[in-house]
């Protein structure tokens, strides 16, 4: 056909049904066999695809049929649009009507694209649609409504600069096309044997990157068991490089590379280094770095590395504000025609404001759609309101033909979100004329205000609902700020802002403060009552931007006659309704809100005995394990806990609750008579952080007129990043052994008393030393001797002389002397040499504590850590 009878076709793609029937296809044969198309109609198919495998696409009975499908000649260009990109361009080359097949091959929502339509030479593409919408047709917006065909204005301006559609459809692919097999994450199946890494700040930062579980078939590597791992050789530039697949846990796996490979990506892609540290979310997929694997067997891979755009980008950002639209019989008429249309007034001449509320939708605003129990569609908005007779595919009165309307890019939801999911969350938020009443039912209207928390909790609840891009929220603009600063500087600003309100804490207390908790979301402050511990917790919180007003921190009292979980996690009544405990509904606000750190102090933990009302919570603290990228443990109620009888429908709202990834405990201690001592097993779980530096002057030597703002982070800045010890392998392999090595020549020390140290305490040691490393707040040996001090010495006391030879052996081992070789009273001799000779230990700290167990020793028969 002539290039001046063919014609460019736009058409909008819904993702669910092209992922089903044009990067997917349809087995001719199977429709065949199930008497779906006649004879003629296979015959004509196969002679299109002698394979079979039919790429098509549809339209229901509506204006699309006869504007577009009914026009349609052969050798006619589709051009595919969803979700801001032309994913697709394909050649027609028939059509057929079919209610029976459309109804098998797609969903419909109870109205089929019954008038179908075959493409051939289909091309997947991943092209931003402002380069073919505004670029080369001129128009003034890059997004598409329904389907329509090229205007010929338009049509011929193409022509004219490239000669012929087919030149022009070659053009606009040079770059772009993908052809993707599969996509997940930031992965692109191109081939079964080629796949494509879209590169960011992890990427760089971790020597590697995980696997999503839906493509590790491509990599062949299902068979690795659990924990294990598999050498693999990359040949870049004609040279051989190792890396490993590993199976961490469950459905977790990654690819890790060694630090050569690793330096020369950070070489070769030193713009972008430097610019993911500066913004971790700058360049979009397409501008960004990728790696490219070609599969030559399981165990072997050549590697091209594609670059990026290495420009300065710059972004028209906007904070969409969040909708939630009851549509119910009206949906399937406004999906259809991409729309939300309402009244101005009603029947009786006055306003809803339910209705008004279309003034103020702003283009790009995000809308939830719901009817019949669940949110079916979201959608982002593409034209703001506009007054609008009532849409003749609606059902119009008389009295509301006048309204206004909006056009908006629904996107289908799959699976739909059950309003039984959320409703109950969303009742807590108490959004003002918002959709959800205070029984968790959805009041009567049409749009509706929503917020951004709202949508956050939702998306968290529905995790397997495929969410578009658009409607993923971007952090919080003092978030990303504050991610563009270190580890360190962060601390730093920290110091500095508990400075400002007239706080002094001894040098390195809050980068130790800030690895415990990073290590294990369970730290302990002890020392004498009035030392800051309960103050600290409350400023460090507050310079995160957790203070108590925004229910990110709370404070929690522990009671002398607290004896059993029920005290801290709650109980039921008499009547049988359930009493939540004051830990509890903290806990439900940060299973709600995971993106943000939150914080809980119990205070004076020991005045009651630990054992009695923690341990079901440490027992639950040792569950933790990997969901996707969350870290859940077991439950923390269960059903036997509640009441049948409770009125107050808490079992629903609690016993599905465990201890969210985003919530961290300090417990505050006073070690004195009136409280009661740890055993082992809490002490085992935790960084026990020791306040015995008093300095009483130290105020004075301070400039308190400093001025700093409190800082706002997100989980990932606390959240722990290791489970297992194989977490840090081979990564950091040579880490590991030498912090285990000195571990097990403590052991040959402690096991004199059966004191030594056990798998947990290792793990947690090796954490916090590779953390304090990683993010370049301690030496490695200063690291190791706050463990010590936290992890290992708490554990030593007692009266024997097995224990006296520990602590001049463990004195010797982190000095250098040789102490242990002498008899009789030592206390005053080993003191002066501590204070002589500090300097050159390898853990002072840990030296400085062993001589105050020692003169306590010889002093009472009798020693401990807590003094």
């Amino acid at each position: 056909m002539a290039d001046n009878d063919r014609r460019i076709y736009l058409i909008i793609g819904e993702k669910t049904n092209f992922n089903r029937t044009i990067k997917s296809s349809v087995d001719i044969n199977e429709l065949y066999e199930k008497n779906m198309i006649s004879e003629a109609t296979y015959n004509d198919l196969i002679s299109i695809y002698p394979d079979a495998k039919m790429k098509c696409w549809g339209f229901p009975d509506n204006k699309n049929k006869d504007n577009v499908w009914a026009r349609m000649n052969e050798d006619d260009l589709c051009l595919m649009y969803n979700d801001d990109q032309i994913v697709m361009s394909g050649i027609f080359k028939y059509r057929f009507h079919n209610q029976e097949v459309a109804e098998y091959i797609w969903e419909s929502d109870g109205v089929p694209f019954e008038y179908i339509f075959c493409l051939d030479d289909v091309h997947i593409l991943d092209i931003p649609s402002e380069k073919i919408l505004i670029e080369e047709f001129g128009y003034k917006k890059s997004f598409i409504m329904g389907a329509n065909p090229l205007a010929n204005s338009r049509l011929e301006k193409v022509l004219d600069k490239y000669g012929s559609i087919d030149n022009f459809r070659k053009e606009i692919e040079k770059e772009n096309r993908t052809d993707i097999l599969h996509s997940s994450n930031s992965w692109r199946i191109l081939s079964e044997n080629i796949f494509l890494k879209i590169i960011d700040k992890s990427v760089l930062h971790n020597n590697g990157t995980g696997i999503p579980k839906d493509i590790i078939k491509y990599f062949e590597i299902e068979d690795i068991a659990e924990g294990g791992n598999r050498e693999i050789i990359f040949n870049y530039n004609d040279e051989e490089y190792y890396a490993r697949f590993e199976h961490i846990s469950l459905d977790r796996y990654r690819i890790m590379w060694r630090q050569d490979f690793a330096n020369i990506l950070k070489d070769e892609l030193s713009f972008w280094h430097q610019k993911f540290e500066e913004d971790s979310s700058y360049g979009s997929d397409q501008e960004r770095p990728k790696l490219k694997f070609f599969k030559k067997s399981s165990n072997k891979y050549e590697i091209e590395l594609i670059k990026g755009e290495e420009t300065d980008i710059t972004y028209d950002k906007f904070d969409p504000n969040i909708w939630w639209v009851n549509q119910g019989q009206t949906m399937e008429a406004e999906k259809n025609e991409g729309i939300l249309w309402a009244p101005i007034k009603s029947k009786g001449g006055t306003t809803q404001y339910h209705w008004e509320t279309m003034t103020e939708v702003k283009l790009g605003d995000i809308i939830l759609h719901y009817a019949n129990g669940s949110l079916r569609y979201v959608s982002q908005v593409k034209e703001e309101a506009v007054k609008s007779e009532k849409p003749a595919s609606m059902e119009a009165d008389d009295w509301n033909r006048e309204g206004r309307l909006i056009k908006t890019d629904y996107y289908k939801l799959e699976p739909e979100v059950s309003l039984d999911q959320f409703n109950q969350e969303i009742v807590e938020l108490d959004i003002e004329k918002g959709p959800i009443n205070k029984l968790g039912g959805v009041n009567q209207g049409y749009l509706f205000y929503f917020n951004k928390k709202a949508l956050t909790i939702i998306q968290n609840k529905a995790k397997e609902t495929n969410w578009p891009e658009f409607a993923l929220l971007e952090e919080d603009p003092m978030i990303a700020e504050s991610d563009k600063l270190t580890t360190k500087e962060k601390l730093n600003q920290i110091k500095t802002y508990i400075k400002a309100q007239g706080y002094t804490y001894p040098d390195k207390l809050i980068e130790n403060f800030y690895l415990s908790l990073k290590t294990k979301p369970f730290v302990l402050l002890a020392g004498i009552s009035g030392t800051g511990k309960t103050k600290l917790v409350e400023l460090f919180a507050r310079a995160i931007g957790c203070p108590s007003d925004n229910d990110r921190f709370k404070l929690i009292s522990v009671k002398p006659d607290w004896n059993d979980s029920a005290d801290l996690l709650g109980y039921s009544n008499i009547r049988g309704d359930f009493q939540p405990g004051p830990i509890l509904e903290t806990i439900k606000k940060a299973a709600a809100d995971p993106a943000n750190p939150y914080l809980v102090c119990l205070d004076e933990m020991n005045l009651a005995r630990v054992e009695y009302y923690f341990s079901d919570f440490l027992s639950k603290m040792e569950t933790r394990h990997y969901d996707g990228d969350q870290i859940k443990t077991d439950r923390l109620l269960n059903e036997n806990d509640f009441d049948p009888n409770d009125k107050n429908n808490s079992k629903t709202k609690y016993s599905n609750l465990h201890i969210p990834d985003n919530l961290y405990l300090i417990g505050t201690v006073n070690m004195d008579e009136t409280t009661h001592p740890f055993s082992k097993k809490v002490l085992d779980r935790a960084n026990t952080i020791e306040f015995n530096q008093i300095d009483l002057t130290a105020f004075l030597k301070e400039d308190y007129s400093v001025q700093a703002q409190s800082l706002k982070v997100n989980n990932q800045f606390l959240k722990t990043e290791y489970l297992n010890l194989k977490d840090l392998l081979p990564a950091k392999k040579d880490e590991v052994r030498r912090i285990t090595e000195e571990l097990e020549r403590l052991n040959q020390i402690l096991k004199k008393a059966n004191l030594q140290v056990g798998y947990r305490i290792r793990d947690e040691i090796n954490f916090y030393v590779v953390e304090a490393l990683d993010k370049e707040l301690l030496a490695e040996n200063t690291a190791f001797d706050k463990e010590i001090l936290q992890k290992v010495l708490p554990r030593i006391q007692g009266s024997s002389a097995v224990i006296k030879e520990i602590l001049l052996e463990l004195f010797d081992f982190f000095s250098g002397a040789s102490f242990s070789k002498e008899n009789g009273q030592l206390s005053a001799k080993i003191w002066n040499y501590y204070q002589a000779e500090k300097e050159d230990f390898k853990y002072p700290e840990s030296a400085e504590k062993i001589t105050y167990m020692l003169r306590k020793f010889e002093e009472d028969g009798f020693t401990s850590y807590w003094l």
